[in-house]
């Protein structure tokens, strides 16, 4: 895995996108974020949606699987990006 990456004060769904895009994180990597940011960004879609519904699980943005880190290892306001294994062929 790698490391922690700083993106911004607070991490939104703008910020992941730009990332996304400017970094070129490949469709099926993970972006793993802590607890709190993880709920703060379920919030803000929550509150962006027209819908009274809850958003698809798990959260995918271009392709990028968003989740939250199951063991409290990543840091608030950081996120961790976790290539997704490709079988070799």
């Amino acid at each position: 895995m790698s490391g922690y990456i700083t993106i911004g004060k607070k991490i939104t769904l703008p910020l992941l996108r730009d990332y996304i895009i400017t970094h070129k994180i490949d469709q099926g990597d993970s972006l793993v974020l802590h607890a709190t940011d993880y709920k703060e960004l379920v919030h803000e879609i929550k509150i962006s949606t027209t819908e009274e519904t809850l958003p698809d699980f798990p959260l995918t943005m271009l392709g990028v699987i968003i989740t939250q880190d199951p063991t409290d290892a990543v840091p608030i306001g950081k996120i961790q990006i976790v290539k997704n294994e490709k079988p070799y062929l």
